[in-house]
């Protein structure tokens, strides 16, 4: 019995031993793996997914929010993408994880940070927004009418923080900006009127609390009537038509999220909070000649942008 038990023990000490050994490759191709987490699977989230799949060099993990364990939070580097996986992992934050959030909008994002994480612990969480920065669409302003002298645009209650932002950019390519702050009581065609009458150019912010769709509507009509180019944010606003918009598709958002991961997975450091690497440029040409302003290539006017943005 004394020497079946010893070759017994021997036996579980090899079979542990192997176990092991055959487990170490096994954690060392997990080592880099990133968790995606997204808001659910819309076709938005998805084409944000396929960019990540194809621009990332490292393992990912994906995860909608009802698949995702409070374990999972504990993952080195996550990746929520959408506004409600973004809220969730600032919820669970753990401080050993690095957390990016991608695509969603600037305001929603600082919101949910100054709501959800204590002062002080923001140094391993970041973004990379949806929406554009503001210099970046008065740029495209300046170059869709070089001679203009007033830039006419509205905030309302989702977007007073970018006054400040409009005020310098707008100082920056020579604007006088002519502003009209909303509040939900005020009547918006009775105060967006004299402005656009009285303005250049009409730049739109993405902010529902102003530019429902109604709203937006009615606003490229009277641009249209008064010769006021629009400036918008979507594709679907020049469609609908603004004169031009800068955009990001969610394919881009996903690229410059891969570009981030693969930058965390190879030991460098968590970027700042960001509007967008890469963008298009959309032209509307029955706007421009509607406008009668020069004929714009959207072409020439995102490799404009970009090679400013480069440059500076």
């Amino acid at each position: 019995m004394s020497l079946l038990r010893r070759t017994t023990t021997r036996l579980r000490h090899w079979l542990l031993c192997s176990l092991v050994i055959c487990l170490v490759p096994l954690r060392a191709a997990v080592a880099g793996e990133s968790l995606i987490v997204l808001s659910d699977f819309s076709p938005s989230y998805n084409q944000v997914l396929s960019a990540i799949r194809e621009h990332s060099v490292h393992p990912i993990r994906v995860l909608t929010l009802d698949q995702f364990k409070t374990d999972d939070s504990r993952a080195p580097v996550i990746l929520a993408v959408g506004t409600r996986a973004c809220e969730r992992m600032l919820e669970r934050y753990h401080p050993d994880s690095s957390l990016i959030c991608s695509f969603l909008p600037s305001a929603t994002f600082d919101q949910l940070k100054r709501k959800l994480l204590p002062k002080g612990s923001y140094a391993s969480v970041s973004a990379i927004y949806i929406d554009q920065p503001l210099a970046r669409q008065i740029r495209l302003a300046r170059l869709v009418k070089p001679a203009a002298a007033i830039l006419g645009t509205a905030l309302g209650s989702n977007s007073l923080n970018m006054r400040d932002g409009l005020e310098q950019g707008a100082q920056a390519e020579a604007f006088e900006l002519s502003l009209v702050e909303l509040t939900r009581q005020d009547n918006p065609v009775e105060r967006l009127t004299p402005v656009v009458e009285g303005s250049d150019l009409f730049l739109v912010v993405p902010d529902s609390s102003v530019f429902n769709r109604a709203i937006s509507k009615w606003l490229l009509y009277l641009s249209l009537r008064h010769k006021v180019p629009v400036i918008g944010f979507s594709a679907s606003y020049t469609e609908a038509g603004a004169a031009a918009s800068v955009h990001s598709s969610a394919a881009q958002i996903g690229r410059q999220s891969a570009e981030w991961l693969n930058l965390l997975q190879n030991g460098g450091s968590l970027p700042s909070a960001s509007f967008p690497r890469y963008f298009d440029v959309s032209v509307n040409p029955v706007a421009v000649r509607t406008l009668d302003i020069e004929p714009l290539s959207a072409e020439w006017l995102q490799e404009k942008l970009a090679r400013t943005e480069a440059d500076g």
